[in-house]
């Protein structure tokens, strides 16, 4: 099968979109980061796995400890493909710098990690995300979110070669 590019229209739409994601995580404005998902959304990652809106922002809120944290997310390399009218799959290489100290210690970086997502049109032409599979490349343990939720009640140990 042919590959099949994006609109420019589209692409800028969802490279929007992620930078609203990073922005809304970065700076916990979790109502952006509601607005962005698909109600039905399926998120992969955290050693994890949680369906709908409603799962995916508390995986967020949900963290304690999470108050004295700062983050940047950066996005590289986006390939965007249309896959029919409605939907875009697209993959997207991370990286997050994080510190858990007041203030920031230096720029360290946490993760670098391979997306996997899914882009669906809905109402308006607003672009949703449908699907986000994380893949963790490279991690720091010891700059983890302290009480981040692994899955299955896990709690982030800070262990080497835990998934995204």
């Amino acid at each position: 099968m042919a590959f099949r590019a994006v609109s420019p229209e589209a692409r800028a739409a969802i490279a929007d979109l992620n930078a609203r994601w990073a922005w809304a995580v970065d700076g916990r404005d979790y109502e952006v980061l509601r607005d962005i998902l698909h109600p039905d959304v399926h998120w992969v990652g955290h050693g994890g796995e949680l369906h709908g809106r409603d799962a995916v922002v508390a995986s967020y809120t949900g963290r304690t400890g999470n108050e004295t944290r700062t983050t940047r997310h950066g996005l590289g390399n986006l390939l965007l493909e249309q896959v029919d009218e409605r939907t875009v799959r697209g993959r997207s290489t991370w990286h997050n710098f994080a510190s858990n100290e007041v203030p920031p210690g230096p720029p360290a970086v946490y993760l670098v990690a391979d997306f996997r997502d899914t882009y669906v049109r809905g109402e308006g032409d607003t672009w949703l995300l449908r699907e986000r599979i994380i893949e963790g490349v490279f991690r720091e343990p010891s700059l983890g979110p302290p009480g981040l939720a692994l899955g299955h009640g896990q709690t982030n140990t800070h262990e080497r070669n835990t998934p995204a």
